[in-house]
């Protein structure tokens, strides 16, 4: 079980933080690189978030782009300001469910194999997003991946986590360019659009992500969070803290942002304990947003993705453990929704696996678990 004890700022909350650091997460790189998008807005509000997000829950709930609206975005060039607009209708989405406590009655009854088919699935995804970002350097990926197992040998490994040394040696492979000639300090802007803008972002993409969150941001994150801490996250803070997040994103200039049971994943595995991860990590984007813009910018620009490949690995590998404790009908089902969500998406594996569930319930084939997982959540009770 994890220790939720406070916060803690050391080595290995700071290897948690960079685990998952949002700047180097590869939408936000590809935002920056294709749609132009400022990475000192970006990084200020993700900064923001991450240690309001850590002083409060006192955890590692790390926060990552939207990715079926990031990519969409990028498919389709949207220009800033129609970004800015989806994330206003997101967040006023998400605020809805949570403050009317509707996301809590729709999600209760969401069966175990359902939920860990969604978790195998974005295992699969993490794992084929970090081989195509290793096949950019296959040298500087076996490299890294060869020293991540090194640190994560129980007893052997070294003091200092793997992705403190990788992300120090990415910065400066980084640097070999050489330095901006001018450091700037960076002054917020406040972004506006129009409603049309939030009614076209939400109808081409925004609903459907909300329905894909739900599966990943939502219920994924959940679980894979109360599973390693005795203090407990609902469905509704999460829509909340989405809500929250996504209006300062849509005034200050940032991508749409969820939640992610991968990011967690990737922090809790590099040694994320407590909400000092996040602190750290917040702290670190937001001296950068402010004072190193365009450092910042020049970094990000040229930091290997090879190295950011093999970071992922082991987290998109402990992700997909969770539905191999199933048996029998329960993990057929499981696989059901993997198998769906991969070939199609995420939201349309849910809604197969949900139909799946129902008939198997009707036929006798597999007894009714949601009774048992509500008491089971009862039992570890909430924050």
């Amino acid at each position: 079980m994890g220790e939720d004890r406070g916060l803690r700022f050391n080595l290995r909350e700071l290897g948690g933080a960079l685990g998952d650091f949002g700047p180097l997460h590869p939408l936000f790189l590809s935002s920056v690189r294709v749609l132009g998008l400022n990475p000192a807005s970006m990084m200020l509000v993700m900064g923001a978030s991450n240690i309001l997000l850590g002083l409060y829950y006192r955890i590692p709930l790390p926060i990552e782009p939207m990715k079926a609206l990031a990519i969409y975005a990028l498919a389709n060039r949207w220009d800033a300001s129609l970004i800015f607009a989806t994330a206003f209708g997101t967040a006023i989405l998400w605020l809805i469910l949570s403050l009317s406590g509707l996301i809590d009655r729709l999600l209760r009854f969401v069966p175990e194999d359902v939920a860990r088919g969604i978790q195998l699935t974005l295992a699969a995804y993490f794992l084929s997003e970090a081989l195509e970002l290793m096949g950019t350097s296959p040298l500087i990926a076996l490299s890294s991946t060869l020293l991540i197992i090194i640190t994560l040998i129980p007893k052997r490994g070294s003091p200092i986590p793997a992705t403190v040394i990788l992300f120090s040696a990415g910065i400066l492979m980084a640097l070999e360019g050489g330095l901006p000639a001018t450091v700037d300090v960076y002054h917020p802007q406040i972004h506006l659009f129009s409603i049309g803008d939030v009614w076209r972002g939400m109808l081409e993409v925004g609903f459907a992500q909300a329905f894909l969150t739900l599966s990943n941001a939502v219920i994924a994150t959940r679980i894979a969070v109360n599973e390693r801490f005795s203090r407990k996250i609902r469905d509704g803070q999460l829509a909340l803290n989405m809500g929250l997040m996504n209006l300062g994103a849509a005034f200050l200039g940032c991508v749409p942002l969820c939640h992610g049971s991968g990011g967690f994943m990737a922090q809790y595995l590099y040694g994320a304990r407590t909400g000092g991860a996040m602190v750290m990590e917040g702290v670190i984007e937001l001296a950068s947003a402010l004072f190193l813009s365009t450092v910042v910018t020049a970094i990000f620009s040229r930091f290997p993705l090879a190295i950011v490949g093999a970071m992922l690995l082991p987290p998109s590998l402990e992700l997909g453990k969770g539905a191999l404790q199933l048996r029998g009908w329960k993990l057929f089902i499981a696989l059901l929704v993997a198998a769906t969500s991969y070939t199609t998406n995420l939201g349309i594996g849910f809604s197969v696996g949900i139909a799946a569930h129902i008939i198997f319930l009707k036929l006798g084939i597999i007894e009714a678990e949601a009774s048992r997982s509500q008491q089971l959540e009862m039992k570890r009770g909430s924050i």
